[in-house]
């Protein structure tokens, strides 16, 4: 069974557009803080930590897609489920599913890779095979 995390996030004013509904860019941002949660409920130490202690310095992002469903305004609660719907060799999909209430907002899809400094120019990340460990965690 695929592991699922809730996230609840409730929605500023400021998180949206003259017509007062949400920019679709925060989709994005509520989608990134959900994955970074994810892995914390999983018990994946924190990113800080990762890196002093392994060289990971986190899982950015290589592709995001959403779809918008129905419309958010601020006040309003949506809760964001996140899952890892598949494992790859050093990439790995994650799925956002926003709601308010029973009520569909929003579906996202992240392609992430956990990431070290690359040992031949430390300016860009390098991707690393997906740590067996972190994988058992998170399933």
């Amino acid at each position: 069974m695929t592991r699922k995390t809730m996230h609840r996030h409730r929605i500023a004013f400021s998180d949206c557009d003259p017509a007062q509904i949400v920019h679709f860019s925060n989709y994005f941002k509520w989608f990134d803080t959900a994955s970074f949660e994810f892995f914390v409920s999983c018990g994946v130490p924190p990113w800080r930590e990762l890196a002093l202690t392994r060289g990971i310095i986190g899982t950015p992002l290589v592709n995001a897609s959403a779809k918008f469903i129905n419309s958010a305004t601020y006040g309003e609660d949506i809760d964001i489920e996140t899952s890892i719907v598949e494992w790859r060799n050093k990439a790995f999909v994650m799925h956002h599913v926003a709601r308010r209430g029973d009520t569909l907002i929003a579906e996202g899809e992240e392609i992430r890779v956990f990431a070290i400094h690359d040992p031949d120019n430390p300016l860009r990340v390098k991707a690393i095979p997906i740590p067996a460990d972190i994988k058992a965690m998170c399933e």
